[in-house]
């Protein structure tokens, strides 16, 4: 009796172990399915697999080959699926096996980072110092004075100065100059770093059609484009936040600060902004009015 029961037990575990293995393959070929890994050569203007395609050679291939399988799909399956391959020894599999477990600890990491910078930012934005007009200004005066001052009326100009320093002591004010000549000079070299790239990438006619453009620019416009301006502006100052781009900001005291971790069930900050296989290159379209939430992109 006491045999027969045990060998229940170890079908019974037999066939789970069957069934988590099954599972673990069929989230492998969902995974590398969808992914955009290499298939099979095709010739110019032949149609592209479909997922389907794509599914059944991939399961030949994990069938016939598995260290070419991993070989060509390793960067595409989950941390949680590779306990499918531990009955395999040989060199080339472990190897992969290695690869995929750093591979993810990495994209967690950088993930990491991602959100807190994104905590970070929606916070600076709310106390309204690090982004205010006066300390974006400061960082970036040459873009400052392209989306925003130069589109300013001389009442608004001199609105904005007195609201910048109307309880200015004299001592501040020696301050403020030797900050001003800071941005000045600031500006002079974004400037000519601006028409560096201008200079070097435009023919021509590119050159006639940007100054018509300066001529434009110059022109009032209306207070729907001054605000679509300064919502350009801010996203790039955004952007470079985000990216790690701001020189004299400790990044440090964010990155590895979990104050600035996301509420558990909230969204991941990598699906709403960034571009999963491009870190480094972040798109934004901002609108602080909503609390930051992501808008279309341009």
């Amino acid at each position: 009796m006491l045999v027969e029961e045990t060998s229940k037990m170890e079908t019974e575990l037999v066939r789970n172990l069957d069934n988590e293995l099954d599972e673990m393959k069929e989230s492998i070929l969902d995974s590398v399915a969808e992914s955009k890994g290499f298939f099979k050569s095709q010739q110019v203007g032949e149609k592209d697999l479909t997922v389907s395609e794509k599914r059944e050679i991939a399961s030949n291939l994990l069938r016939e080959n598995v260290p070419l399988f991993l070989q060509r799909y390793w960067k595409y399956i989950k941390l949680e699926d590779i306990d499918y391959f531990s009955a395999h020894e040989s060199y080339e599999v472990k190897f992969y096996l290695t690869e995929i477990r750093k591979y993810r600890d990495a994209r967690t990491s950088n993930t990491q980072i991602k959100n807190r910078r994104y905590g970070a930012l929606k916070k600076m934005v709310k106390e309204g110092s690090y982004f205010s007009d006066a300390e974006m200004k400061r960082r970036n005066p040459f873009l400052f004075d392209k989306f925003i001052f130069q589109h300013l009326t001389e009442k608004e100009r001199i609105a904005a100065y007195r609201e910048q320093n109307c309880d200015e002591k004299f001592s501040s004010f020696l301050l403020g100059q030797m900050e001003r000549n800071v941005e000045n000079c600031l500006f002079e070299k974004q400037k000519g770093e601006d028409e560096a790239v201008v200079e070097e990438n435009d023919d021509d006619d590119e050159s006639e059609e940007s100054e018509l453009e300066d001529a434009e620019q110059l022109q009032p416009v209306s207070p729907l484009e001054k605000s679509r301006l300064r919502t350009e502006f801010t996203n790039i100052m955004y952007e470079s936040f985000l990216s790690g781009k701001d020189r004299e900001f400790d990044y440090s005291s964010v990155d590895y600060n979990a104050e600035y971790d996301p509420p558990e069930g909230d969204l991941d900050a990598e699906d709403k902004y960034f571009d999963e296989e491009s870190p480094e290159e972040i798109s934004m379209d901002y609108n602080t009015d909503d609390d930051l939430d992501r808008g279309d992109e341009s």
